[in-house]
């Protein structure tokens, strides 16, 4: 009887034990990783980049996914730290919305803080598919903030050069042939990585929607794998002559947890090799 009792003492001393640490891990999950945002900083090469754009700048945010796990005070710290990376181009790849209902309210608060996101040159954005329940909305969030809004379609720009960086936002890959250019340097914006193998044509590709796959687990990596983003979820990848890039993003979706994956900003730093 004493061994049995002994034995009942152990097993709930080790479930207590295992609650513990898994609330402690909840909460971390919840409260701590879905702050803090990192700065992450790439540089990127290829022979392909005209000389003159030798140490260009790009930096990328995506999936804001605003009123999960983000606020105000994220929005304002994603601004600061932007313009802090004094890019030549900003690009933003989708899901600044996590609901069907925006209120006017936070309309003025959407286009107040991009309003204030700096760029050498220009502003570039796509819609994620959370953005699609509000198209016209955020469609004109950012025609109010100075953001070029690309949905199939293409924009030439020059720094100090006669040969320009084509910039190509994606909402499906229906046109990508009729805008890239075998004579340029292709920059492809999309919302959703699993798209990439149909525009492989393309130099660079920007992407987000993955989360990084929310919830990160040493060696395995990133444990959530959802449609549009079941094959690509990592940060990078190099599939034939085309070099695809990933934001983790700032937001959560569907569940308000990250792990081991802090939300991010990126810098890109180009140079010709």
């Amino acid at each position: 009887m004493k061994k049995e009792n002994e034995n009942k003492h152990t097993f709930f001393k080790i479930f207590a034990a295992f609650i513990i640490l898994f609330t402690i891990l909840l909460l971390y999950a919840r409260y701590i990783n879905t702050k803090g945002l990192q700065v992450k900083e790439i540089p990127i090469y290829d022979a392909n980049l005209p000389i003159e754009y030798n140490g260009f700048k790009i930096a990328h945010f995506s999936d804001i996914h605003f009123g999960r796990t983000t606020n105000e005070e994220d929005l304002k710290k994603v601004v600061k730290e932007l313009n802090e990376l004094n890019a030549d181009i900003v690009i933003f790849t989708g899901d600044l919305f996590d609901k069907k209902n925006i209120t006017e309210k936070e309309v003025e608060l959407f286009t107040k803080y991009f309003q204030e996101i700096k760029a050498k040159l220009f502003k570039f954005a796509i819609p994620g598919d959370y953005d699609l329940n509000n198209l016209n909305t955020y469609i004109n969030i950012l025609n109010a903030s100075d953001f070029i809004y690309l949905e199939n379609s293409s924009k030439l720009i020059y720094q100090n050069s006669s040969s320009p960086l084509n910039i190509i936002g994606l909402k499906n890959t229906e046109n990508i042939n009729k805008l890239t250019n075998n004579t340029y340097f292709n920059i492809v914006l999309i919302h959703k990585p699993d798209l990439t193998p149909s525009i492989l044509n393309s130099h660079l590709i920007f992407a987000g929607h993955s989360l990084g796959g929310q919830i990160k687990i040493p060696f395995i990596g990133g444990l959530r794998k959802k449609e549009g983003a079941k094959t690509y979820i990592d940060e990078y990848y190099e599939l034939d002559n085309s070099k695809l890039y990933i934001s983790s993003g700032i937001g959560t979706e569907d569940f308000s947890f990250r792990f081991l994956n802090k939300p991010s900003i990126t810098l890109y730093r180009l140079y010709n090799s």
